[in-house]
């Protein structure tokens, strides 16, 4: 049967807030939807979450804005976890949340049980790769499928021709190792399971050969020196083919990224949502496309790929260093009359008399801006240095606009190491 999309359709950004700080700013930044988890329950336990408090308040900012929210149950449910998610349920089950996302038709049941009124929708985790699939899920009464990451984009012309359900891909952010994300190798080096949330990444750790018979002689098994990553896939960045997942049906671009800083959530954000912006309204997108892609150089990364199938080119396997080529350095919270004084809560160091870079969300465009730290005051008193984690009043050369987030660029190439920049990735990329 034909699709019953209309080629108009909306496409919505997906942002992740792992914290209410990040929910906060992912909806500032451009988000049509935000996606947060509670404390059970969901994939990553480590990402801070939300109290109950925290959700009632994510949903009412978000809400207030326009922004719809998807509450995340993508935990694969175990026997004893049955009773506990049924009293957990009645907590949340009167939120105003507008989806909530699951993994296991044993939480959909509960769910069904419990009366829920939001829009169930299906995590990537249960690997729908096909239209039958899709339809199976849609006849079950789910809104919105996340297609395994593995379906290509041909598959993805092929599955929307069949249905008109909500289709959301993975856009942006770190990769697994495992098929869609199911992975038993946590478990069995750590001990903690992945598919409740606890993974401790081992494809991220670094291995080395050893033989048998001589404990201590580790050997290279590729060309670096130090270790091997042989399990760590490189980051997804989706961003040069977004037109042709639009066109081949995609209505909604998930953004990973929970445990990520709120600046790699904001600057993420408005990014693909500027370029979606921009193919919609016909603007040149691939003259856009450079700065696009140099922004998203500047959140902390592996190298990008946009093919999931051809990953290591063909089994030649290349260093996956940790790209880091700015240093998120706080946010604006408020500021004096005349907004050359304004307070930033820190996140790593800033230091008198040098000159930042800050970034906003999109008001017709992209504007970002550079000023000079001119004072740093602690408790009234001035002092060289803004600490991490705390919040200062710091006076800048001009006025700074609300919704602020403080970056140092880091540049590897051209400048000695100094206390500015003794943070830069020198791999190449």
């Amino acid at each position: 049967m034909d699709s019953l999309i209309d080629k108009n359709y909306d496409v919505k950004i997906v942002s992740p807030a792992g914290n209410l700080d990040k929910l906060k700013f992912a909806v500032k930044y451009g988000a049509d939807e935000v996606y947060f988890g509670g404390k059970l329950f969901n994939l990553r336990n480590n990402s801070g979450n939300f109290n109950l408090n925290e959700i009632e308040e994510g949903i009412k900012f978000s809400k207030e804005r326009g922004v719809k929210t998807t509450f995340l149950l993508n935990s694969f449910l175990y026997e004893n976890d049955i009773e506990n998610l049924k009293i957990y349920v009645e907590k949340i089950k009167n939120f105003d949340i507008d989806a909530i996302m699951i993994s296991d038709p044993g939480v959909f049941m509960i769910l069904k049980e419990a009366d829920i009124k939001a829009e169930i929708h299906l995590s990537t985790q249960m690997s729908t790769l096909n239209h039958l699939a899709v339809e199976f899920w849609n006849k079950m009464g789910f809104k919105r499928i996340v297609l395994a990451r593995e379906t290509s984009i041909e598959d993805i012309r092929r599955i929307r021709k069949f249905t008109n359900i909500e289709i959301e891909i993975f856009v942006h952010g770190a990769l697994c190792i495992s098929y869609s994300g199911r992975c038993l190798l946590s478990r069995f080096l750590s001990g903690r399971d992945a598919n409740k949330g606890n993974c401790s990444h081992p494809c991220r750790w670094r291995y080395a050969l050893i033989e048998e018979k001589r404990p201590g002689n580790h050997l290279e098994i590729i060309e670096y020196a130090h270790n091997s990553a042989i399990l760590s896939s490189k980051d997804l960045c989706l961003l040069k083919k977004l037109p042709e997942y639009i066109e081949a049906g995609v209505n909604a671009f998930k953004i990973e990224g929970r445990m990520k800083s709120l600046y790699h959530t904001a600057n993420t954000t408005r990014i693909y949502k500027d370029a979606i912006l921009a193919y919609k309204t016909g603007k040149d997108y691939d003259k856009l496309l450079t700065f696009w892609q140099e922004e998203l150089d500047l959140v902390s990364h592996r190298p990008y790929t946009d093919d999931l199938f051809n990953e290591f080119d063909n089994m030649k396997f290349n260093d996956i260093p940790y790209i880091k080529n700015s240093l998120f350095l706080g946010y604006k919270i408020s500021d004096e009359w005349d907004k050359t004084k304004i307070y930033v809560k820190t996140h790593n160091p800033i230091y008198l008399n040098e000159r930042i870079e800050a970034i906003f969300p999109i008001h017709d465009s992209i504007k970002d801006e550079t000023f000079l730290v001119e004072e740093i005051i602690d408790n009234e008193k001035n002092v060289d240095m803004a600490r991490p984690g705390e919040i200062y009043l710091i006076k800048f050369d001009k006025p700074v606009n609300d919704d602020a987030i403080f970056r140092r660029k880091l540049h590897c190439d051209d400048i000695a190491p100094t206390k500015f920049n003794k943070e830069c990735n020198t791999s190449n990329h």
